[in-house]
């Protein structure tokens, strides 16, 4: 998904003839925040269950999302650049 999304925005920047360069996070930075996406989001959740606050239920979901799509991504990287 990364990789898709560098090859669109080189495709944007030839076009408007701007030089954009996206970081291209290497596996374990992307399994690092996985990790962190993780236990913030159970964090959240359980913050939610607990209190009145069901926004920050809401997070904590976006966010355990958000830790299943980087542990994903992380797996499909196959280099370590």
């Amino acid at each position: 998904m990364i990789k898709e999304v560098n090859q669109a925005c080189e495709k944007l920047n030839s076009r408007l003839g701007i030089s954009v360069e996206l970081p291209n996070p290497k596996k374990k930075v992307l399994k690092t925040a996985a990790a962190c996406n993780l236990v913030v989001g159970a964090g959240l959740v359980a913050a939610g269950i607990l209190f009145p606050s069901k926004s920050c239920a809401l997070l904590g979901g976006i966010s355990v999302i958000s830790s299943a799509v980087l542990n994903k991504e992380s797996k499909n990287k196959t280099y370590e650049s």
